[in-house]
């Protein structure tokens, strides 16, 4: 049994050096990088299949918490973040990802994990051979149009355990909005998605059985504590090697390693 932890253990810390480093290097949330981890070495220490996504999507959005924090400062002082922007952009935004959370009550492990793959190829497919090349209009439209624009960034973001980085920014490109602010929303946007799914997950998963030894409703706080150092330490390492390398070249082969994920995790699922 003490084998067992060991193993865990290491597992984690590697899983959170690897997702940290990632992260960093790609320039996206990490959680897109922490689920497939998750969903892969979780059912080898024999958690419960059933609620393998809602575990994995809540824990993933407590890790994102900290570091949406730090880069939403860090855009702000930038000077990026419009906060007029944002005051429109938040409501949607929030009703999305509460609506997300009710969705997530009744949905299964393997419907959130279909969700999760199929939006992550549509991700990839844009970033390989849309981006930049198509445009919806030359501006993001006004008054409640932008919160139905983001009300779908809310939802499947905090269905899939994700901060919203990867919806939000080629959603807002492709009216033409400037990247630098695209990024700043996105980073604000994912300090709400975070804060508001890691609650609800929490709620969600009050009373449930068959959950891990130590875990709080949908949030595995072993994982938590063991993951989060090495994520805030690996990912200054991943953007530092990000600065030395081609940018379209980067995200190319993030592209690449997105669609390799998703089908497998839809062949598994089948």
């Amino acid at each position: 049994m003490e084998y067992h932890w060991i193993i865990y253990v290491l597992s984690l810390t590697a899983a959170g050096l690897g997702s940290g480093f990632a992260s960093g290097l790609f320039g996206v949330g990490g959680g897109i990088v922490r689920i497939p981890i998750f969903l892969f070495l979780w059912p080898l220490f024999g958690y419960n299949p059933e609620t393998l996504m809602h575990l994995a999507a809540g824990t993933s959005l407590t890790l994102a918490i900290p570091s949406a924090i730090m880069a939403s400062r860090a855009q702000y002082r930038t000077g990026n973040l419009d906060f007029h922007f944002l005051r429109t952009w938040a409501p949607g935004l929030i009703l999305g990802v509460i609506t997300g959370l009710i969705i997530m009550r009744f949905a299964s492990s393997m419907f959130l994990e279909t969700v999760f793959a199929v939006v992550i190829i549509v991700a990839a497919i844009q970033m390989l051979f849309l981006s930049g090349r198509y445009h919806l209009g030359n501006e993001v439209p006004g008054g409640y149009l932008k919160s139905i624009l983001s009300l779908p960034v809310g939802l499947l973001s905090v269905m899939m355990g994700i901060s919203g980085g990867t919806l939000t920014t080629p959603l807002l490109t492709a009216f033409k909005y400037p990247i630098h602010k695209c990024i700043a929303l996105a980073t604000a946007g994912g300090l709400f998605i975070s804060i508001i799914g890691a609650a609800g997950s929490l709620i969600n998963g009050l009373g449930k059985t068959g959950l891990p030894q130590y875990s709080v409703g949908y949030i595995d706080l072993l994982a938590v504590i063991i993951m989060l150092p090495t994520v805030m330490i690996a990912a200054p390492y991943g953007v530092k090697l990000a600065n030395h390398l081609s940018k379209e070249r980067l995200k190319r082969v993030f592209a690449v390693f997105m669609i390799i994920v998703a089908t497998d995790m839809i062949r598994n699922l089948l």
